[in-house]
């Protein structure tokens, strides 16, 4: 049996978590997305499973790896990178993970909101220039902030505890509301409306699916005070990303950070490029012990398919 890990190589830091699969047979591995269709296939042609974590895997590669049996994405949500209808239609079975780095993007949000409340990244840029300024630099608190979190699922639900603990007033959207959250911390649900008209700092933790596509569109950021913070750590495609664009511009927004891109790598940068967003490479799930817990559990995803113990 052929196994090829092939965007994923930089997540294994313990070959302790893979020794499984060389017991399966041959194991290849290779470091970030392929750049090409004809890389792709080279990587992977004699592949019976492929582990990856990074790239999408279109349904042109689907049929140019004609031994593909298993497909194992290393993360949550894997609908977002591969029609996976289409690949069971061909007999590969579509495999997916669940709370490997929940805690892990749960503080890159909250990293976010300080680095933007407190213009971190902004500061930091005009030492990096030799001036020593003030000037635009006066933040706000988490403090006494009305923080608001859109969909409070297992990795909004911490950001709004830890949130709480912060000492924000902590208002929360979601079909299912969790007694947890309103009964032990005081958090109170509203609607997304409310979420947009009233938080001054706003972070966006839902499943990308096509009822949510494009749900925060340019009605509910216009909502937004001039002052406010946007954070998207989750997914590109819930959001109009053109409608935040010229909201930020503008300054109808005060800043924003985004992690999450509908292109990976995007084909266009616009968005980062602008002086009131911070802008990652998709980093929020990336911690050791995420990597680890990633990497361990789709080892294990793929051994309980075939019932090997």
């Amino acid at each position: 049996m052929n196994i090829c890990i092939i965007d994923a190589k930089q997540f294994i830091t313990d070959e302790k978590l893979i020794e499984p699969l060389y017991k399966l047979g041959n194991v290849s591995m290779y470091d970030g997305i392929p750049q090409s269709l004809d890389e792709t296939i080279k990587r992977a042609k004699d592949a019976d499973i492929v582990l990856f974590a990074l790239m999408k895997f279109t349904n042109e590669i689907i049929d140019n790896l004609p031994n593909l049996k298993i497909l194992q994405f290393i993360g949550t949500g894997v609908w977002n990178f591969v029609d996976a209808l289409y690949a069971e239609k061909k007999g590969i079975k579509v495999l997916n993970i669940e709370g490997y780095g929940n805690n892990a993007v749960a503080e890159f949000a909250l990293s976010c909101a300080f680095s933007l409340a407190r213009k971190i990244t902004n500061a930091d840029r005009i030492l990096k220039e030799r001036r020593w300024s003030l000037d635009n630099l006066e933040g706000i608190e988490i403090e006494g902030s009305v923080f608001g979190v859109v969909g409070t699922g297992n990795i909004g639900s911490i950001v709004a505890k830890k949130a709480c603990l912060l000492g924000a007033d902590v208002i929360a959207c979601d079909i299912y509301e969790s007694d947890e959250l309103k009964n032990k911390y005081g958090i109170k649900y509203v609607s997304l409306s409310e979420i947009f008209e009233k938080s001054d700092i706003i972070t966006i933790h839902m499943k990308a699916t096509k009822e949510t596509e494009k749900i925060i569109g340019k009605d509910l950021l216009s909502k937004m005070k001039k002052s406010s913070l946007f954070i998207n750590v989750a997914r590109a495609e819930l959001v109009d990303n053109e409608s935040l664009y010229d909201l930020l511009k503008s300054g109808q927004i005060a800043g924003a950070a985004i992690d999450v891109y509908e292109n990976e790598p995007p084909k266009d940068y616009k968005l980062a490029e602008l002086e009131n967003v911070i802008a990652t490479p998709h980093i929020g799930f990336y911690t050791k012990k995420a990597n680890d817990n990633s990497i361990r559990l789709s080892v294990e995803s793929i051994l309980n398919f075939l019932d090997i113990d």
